[in-house]
């Protein structure tokens, strides 16, 4: 669990007639793609954090996963050493609305689509790498759920 001003995410997905999907956001500099995540608050459960930051950047809501589904690095947003530790929950969006944050342009992709956006805006290996292994992990969990 991330200690107070830590860093939460959701994996927010949903099952279509075409397969899973998953929801990515741009970053707050417009050029990378990534799930929707932000700093835990003094007091705020971390899986409160992630729901409110889904909200928030995306707009959705749903059913989150009741223990976290995995950590992964992220580059560091306030300006200590090394990586932030993100710890993300999966989540099954059942409502979607206008995201608070419209420039975050929330967008469902199929798994392969979302693989390649990763990569985009020159974001480093190591981090197209730890989103990947993330989205992997959350596939299989969707998968054993079906």
């Amino acid at each position: 669990m991330p200690r107070p001003g830590g860093v939460a995410a959701t994996i927010p997905y949903r099952v279509t007639d075409d397969g899973v999907e998953v929801l990515l956001v741009r970053t707050k500099g417009g050029d990378k793609w990534t799930f929707p995540k932000g700093h835990v608050e003094p007091g705020e459960d971390p899986a409160d954090s992630a729901l409110r930051e889904a909200r928030e950047e995306a707009g959705i809501t749903g059913r989150i996963a009741e223990g976290p589904l995995a950590e992964y690095a992220y580059p560091n947003t306030r300006g200590h050493r090394g990586d932030d530790r993100v710890v993300a929950y999966l989540l099954e969006v059942t409502e979607q609305r206008p995201a608070r944050e419209s420039f975050r342009e929330p967008t469902w992709f199929a798994p392969d689509e979302a693989l390649d956006k990763f990569a985009e805006g020159g974001r480093e290996r190591r981090y197209v790498e730890e989103h990947a292994r993330v989205l992997s992990r959350a596939l299989e969990q969707v998968g054993s759920r079906r």
